[in-house]
This record gives C-alpha cells, sequence and structure tokens, in this order.
C-alpha cells in the first residue's frame, strides 16, 4: 500500500477490491467453505515455493499442451492436486489482497471448471493442512503443474 495515497484513492481502491472479491467469491458459490487465509497468515514456505515456480530453473511437475479442451484440461488439473495430496478442503488463491486464500470444500470431480471461471490464471491451490501446494498455469505452448511441499 502506498502510505502517500490520497484518503480517496485508498476507499476507491477498497471498494474495487471488496467488488472483485465479491464476484469470486459468487462464481465459486457452493464450493466455499466461507472461511478464508487474511493477507498475514500467509506462509512464508508458500510464497517461496511460488517465487520459485516462476523461475526458468524450476523443474514442473507435468505439462498439457495448451490447445487442450477445457474438459481435458479440467480432468488434468483436478488429477494433478490428487496426485499431490491436495484435495477436499483446499485454499484457492483469490489474487484479492483483503483474501488471498479463500477456503473451498473441492468434490473428488467436476470441480475445476468452477475454478478456472472463478478466478484468473495462475490458479494456486494450498492444501487445507496448509503443507502443500500445486500451481496450474499456462505458458506459452503448455499448461504447467509444479507442487511443493513444506
Amino acid at each position: 500500500m502506498n502510505p502517500r495515497q490520497s484518503p480517496a484513492r485508498r476507499r476507491l481502491r477498497d471498494r474495487r477490491e471488496q467488488a472483485a472479491l465479491a464476484a469470486v467469491e459468487s462464481k465459486l458459490g457452493e464450493l466455499r467453505t466461507g472461511r478464508a487465509l487474511s493477507p498475514d497468515e500467509e506462509l512464508a514456505w508458500a510464497r517461496a515455493a511460488i517465487e520459485r515456480a516462476w523461475s526458468v530453473r524450476t523443474e514442473l511437475d507435468t505439462l498439457l499442451p495448451a490447445d487442450t479442451p477445457p474438459d481435458a484440461l479440467d480432468a488434468w488439473a483436478e488429477a494433478c492436486l490428487a496426485e499431490h495430496g491436495v484435495s477436499r478442503d483446499v485454499h484457492v488463491a483469490s489474487h484479492v489482497r483483503p483474501r488471498p486464500w479463500l477456503e473451498c470444500r473441492l468434490p473428488a470431480t467436476g470441480w475445476a471448471e468452477r475454478v478456472r471461471g472463478a478466478v484468473e490464471e495462475p490458479w494456486l491451490f494450498l492444501s487445507g493442512s496448509l503443507d502443500r501446494l500445486v500451481i496450474v498455469t499456462q505458458a506459452e505452448y503448455y499448461f504447467e503443474c509444479y507442487a511443493a511441499a513444506a
């Protein structure tokens, strides 16, 4: 936050962020539990793993061609999370500052399309136990999956 920002600009930014958060929560619908992690609850290891994921030197777990149909992308993303033990109660990155991680209860299958429609890419998932992270993102020619553990 810019300390020199005027109060009016801060209020405008806060209203925009609240509107963006409400839109994400609405689109997630019944997946949401109503709980979330606040910005001060973000985990240092997860922040470091997210930063490491963007390095060209980081080895990815799996790749999927970028021209893959949406239903196959959804099945692949769901399988990536299951393979890395991130299932059921999961924190989904909202990309909105006031509530950066929204807790969701994911069924075994059929949830990825809803998350993709609610949250902008990259899609970041933190396990309910806060010890595993899975990132699904689109690169130029591939969708990429990166996983990390605390």
